[in-house]
């Protein structure tokens, strides 16, 4: 190097074993502490991690808080997404088809009279229902539902289930109810001979429409029947019958 050293520069003599510079030319020493260099960037990113270590956590986590966020709106516009779907398409079938609930009618009533013989037994009933699907083209699913068997001043005579059926869009068929009594004895107001007996029938379901391999939600249909039997013997007829059916689309 050229020109003239500072005070903190040192003249060095040549190294052994080499010629001794030209006239004019200075070796010149600095001390360590004053020897600048620039570090490569990768370095300040390393040095800074060191130094705020929970600030480059932070940046970590938060950029996995955000993958993890992003996961999450769109598994939730997906599933939206679908419910919409569906729920417009049976909104549309319902606007087409318009379900209505099923009907009923009351075709034998019969009692096990063995039982009401037996001492302290209970009495055994059985019901024959015809239940007949209105909609053309609708499936209609009954699932198991709670039945009731009471004399018109409601005091309660016998109880059961109704069956689980699946009946297509317009198909009727024919339901055995197996009711079991209270108590051995008959209630009051009913006789074992060939009186009349007025009965009234209450059916809580459980049924979903189906059309198209689309299922509704479960829907309530009450059912109500208020009949006349010509007796409890063996030859039991209906002498009159109404049959209301109460049905809750939503």
């Amino acid at each position: 190097m050229e020109g003239h050293a500072d005070h903190n520069s040192a003249v060095l003599p040549p190294p052994p074993g080499r010629h001794a510079p030209a006239a004019g030319t200075y070796i010149v020493q600095f001390p360590k502490d004053q020897v600048y260099r620039v570090p490569p960037r990768e370095n300040a990113l390393i040095v800074e991690q060191y130094r705020n270590p929970a600030t480059a956590k932070k940046r970590r986590g938060g950029c996995c808080c955000c993958c993890n966020r992003r996961v999450l709106i769109t598994f939730a516009l997906v599933v939206t997404t679908i419910v919409a779907v569906v729920g417009i398409t049976l909104a549309t079938l319902y606007f087409i088809f318009s379900p209505a609930g099923p009907k009923f009618t009351v075709s034998h009533v019969a009692v096990n009279r063995n039982n009401k013989n037996s001492q302290g037994a209970a009495a055994q009933y059985e019901v024959s229902l015809r239940a007949r699907n209105p909609n053309e083209k609708l499936a209609i699913q009954y699932q198991e539902g709670d039945v009731s068997l009471l004399l018109f001043d409601e005091s309660k005579v016998a109880e059961g289930k109704f069956p689980t059926l699946e009946q297509g869009g317009g198909e009727a068929s024919e339901v055995k109810l197996e009711l079991t009594g209270s108590s051995g004895a008959f209630p009051r107001g009913m006789h074992g001979g060939d009186a009349a007996v007025d009965l009234k029938l209450e059916i809580k379901l459980a049924i979903r429409i189906r059309t198209a391999g689309l299922e509704t939600w479960g829907m309530s249909s009450n059912v109500a029947c208020q009949f006349k039997v010509s007796g409890l013997g063996n030859d039991t007829r209906i002498l009159s019958q109404q049959c209301d059916t109460k049905f809750k689309q939503y």
